[in-house]
């Protein structure tokens, strides 16, 4: 992926490692899209980056999608790379039995998952039309090594980590398909976590590190780590996650 003159749009971009992409992005003279569904932290961010372009939507909406994509076409401001990185994290008790709320499940399940692949679906006969596309998925390691009290976080992770693989071999070369492994990182939905995090700012300068060594699957700093202790010993690696990732129940959103 070329790492200046492009058009990147960054769902979920307007906190957390998103923004740290968002601002990383900017310093390398690339024009940068983000869309969140929270309009005072798209503030936020427009006040502490001035450069970025701003848009109110919900990933997990259809209608918010399409006139996110409206919006960007009227605009001018299509995108050669599109940046899928909203997520929601939330715990769930799966031992009681009879209590999971489906909708909330549901829901979980369309902005960690299918709002990626709508949004690839709806970008990508726009995308092929630029020069040098690329999809970057933001995945997890909890979608290789599950995290027992983000069940479905995780579950989708590893729906979008398969999704991706399809993605990139169908199409070949030509869009290029990333997939990213974000290590833990300092961030509002990290907060209930009890595990070590790096800053937004460090995350930011280990993802353009990789940007520039290129690659289908990065795996950002410490998150590499897990990457090999799981192709070796995979029964230690969920071992390691779940003494470490103490997290609350929580409903962060």
């Amino acid at each position: 992926m070329k790492l200046s003159g492009n058009t990147i749009l960054i769902t979920g971009g307007a906190t957390g490692i998103g923004l740290a992409m968002a601002k990383a992005l900017i310093h390398f003279d690339n024009r940068v899209l983000i869309c969140g569904r929270r309009q005072e932290k798209l503030d936020e961010a427009k006040q502490q980056h001035p450069d970025v372009i701003c848009f109110c939507c919900d990933v997990a909406s259809a209608d918010s999608r399409r006139q996110l994509i409206d919006s960007i076409i009227h605009q001018n401001l299509i995108p050669n790379i599109l940046i899928n990185n909203a997520a929601i994290m939330r715990t769930y008790d799966l031992a009681t039995g009879g209590e999971l709320d489906l909708a909330r499940v549901e829901a979980d399940l369309m902005t960690n998952f299918l709002a990626p692949v709508a949004l690839i679906e709806q970008l990508l006969p726009l995308m092929k039309q630029q020069s040098d596309p690329a999809v970057i998925n933001v995945t997890s390691p909890g979608g290789v090594v599950p995290v027992a009290n983000v069940p479905i976080y995780c579950a989708c992770k590893a729906a979008l980590n398969s999704y991706t693989k399809s993605l990139r071999l169908q199409l070949g070369n030509v869009v290029e398909i990333i997939e990213l492994y974000p290590p833990a990182v300092d961030t509002a939905m990290m907060d209930p976590v009890d595990i070590h995090k790096v800053s937004t700012d460090q995350f930011g300068r280990d993802f353009m590190k990789l940007l520039k060594k290129g690659g289908d699957s990065l795996w950002v700093g410490d998150s590499k780590y897990l990457k090999w202790i799981n192709r070796i010993m995979p029964g230690l690696a969920h071992r390691l996650v779940n003494n470490k990732a103490r997290m609350a129940h929580s409903d962060h959103p």
